[in-house]
């Protein structure tokens, strides 16, 4: 159970990436990692782009990033992974307790099969538990088992970073609560999500095709790229990119801002966010410079 826990909270994170973005301009320099500064701030502070998960040999953490992380007295993710409740919060928030269970969601027997054949076969989970789970919660789980079944082993960009910052012993925060990034989990249309769960189970090329599309603009610190491909994905998914990306990063801004003017911060959010986040800084006055 505690494995299915991680994998879920490693899930909601991952979100973005199979959900999709709408594509935010910018004429910005190409980067992961940037500096923000602000007249008034004593220190600079920084924003890096994540993927949540991704094979062991393609992780790459380069000496700009350390530099940045080290220069900092804070670490700030989009959820804060260190919370020692946070297990205990994910074992409530995933679980259906309106007391149905995955069937009921299934117009026809043989699509439910298909699905709960590849939940046992392909990821290795137990039905009893994915029978209880919530559909949002069970689909990014599926999600990010076509991410992994690729790789020998994966490793988290997040989990990495909060193992860093406790080596450092810098403070650790989170910009949302879990109940929050489930709600907009929980905003796409239930009929939505098992479609998309049949996708997966039955073999879906072309979402294999776009991942392996991010990922390469990803390694490659490409944000035009990557974002371009993720407006490729959300069309057509039944999901809306305001509310899972530019509604949120507005929301972010103010509590950014007030980090920022306490102390250094080292921010680490999906990198589809990235974009708007500059562009909603530059509007507030911040400086943002793109490092390599």
């Amino acid at each position: 159970m505690k494995n299915v826990l991680k994998s879920f909270l490693l899930s909601v994170l991952g979100l973005l990436f199979f959900v999709g973005t709408s594509a935010q301009k910018s004429k910005a320099g190409n980067s992961l990692l940037w500096k923000i500064s602000k007249k008034g701030n004593k220190e600079a502070s920084y924003l890096f782009g994540t993927i949540h998960m991704i094979c062991t040999e393609d992780y790459f953490w380069t000496n700009s990033m350390q530099t940045a992380l080290d220069n900092t007295r804070q670490l700030c993710l989009e959820m804060n992974l260190s919370d020692p409740n946070l297990i205990t919060d994910a074992s409530l928030m995933m679980m259906d307790l309106s007391g149905g269970t995955l069937r009921d969601y299934f117009k026809n027997e043989s699509d439910y099969n298909l699905v709960t054949g590849y939940i046992k076969d392909s990821l290795g989970q137990e039905l009893a538990i994915a029978e209880r789970m919530k559909p949002a919660a069970l689909q990014m789980m599926i999600s990010m088992g076509v991410v992994s079944g690729p790789c020998k082993e994966t490793v988290s960009y997040e989990l990495k970073l909060v193992e860093k910052a406790k080596t450092k012993n810098i403070e650790i925060n989170g910009l949302e609560t879990l109940a929050e990034q489930m709600e907009v989990l929980e905003s796409i249309p239930t009929d939505s999500i098992i479609n998309q769960m049949i996708r997966i189970a039955k073999g879906d090329k072309e979402s294999d095709e776009d991942f392996g599309k991010l990922m390469v603009a990803y390694k490659n610190q490409d944000l035009i790229s990557l974002n371009k491909t993720m407006e490729k994905s959300m069309s057509g998914s039944g999901t809306d990119g305001k509310v899972f990306i530019e509604n949120r990063n507005k929301k972010w801004i103010a509590p950014m801002g007030i980090m920022m003017s306490e102390k250094s911060t080292f921010f680490a959010v999906g990198a589809g966010h990235v974009y708007g986040l500059l562009e909603l800084l530059k509007a507030e006055g911040y400086t943002v410079e793109a490092l390599k």
